[in-house]
């Protein structure tokens, strides 16, 4: 399995997980008067969302996604 194969069958799941993450994120900072943008917060998350998507590949790859 490819690379984009291992995130085009993983897409959903990402995605969902992503916009989850958001709201709950955004709701959070929202009622505590935080401002919803937080550039050094909001870099580690995408770089955690980038690792999760890095594992996916690997495990697919290595032939776990079959």
């Amino acid at each position: 399995m490819t690379v984009l194969e291992s995130l085009k069958n993983r897409a959903g799941l990402i995605v969902s997980g992503v916009a989850s993450f958001v709201v709950l994120i955004g709701g959070m900072r929202l009622t505590s008067g935080e401002p919803l943008i937080q550039p050094q917060t909001d870099l580690g998350i995408v770089i955690g969302i980038a690792m999760v998507a890095l594992y996916f590949v690997l495990n697919d790859t290595r032939g776990g996604g079959q």
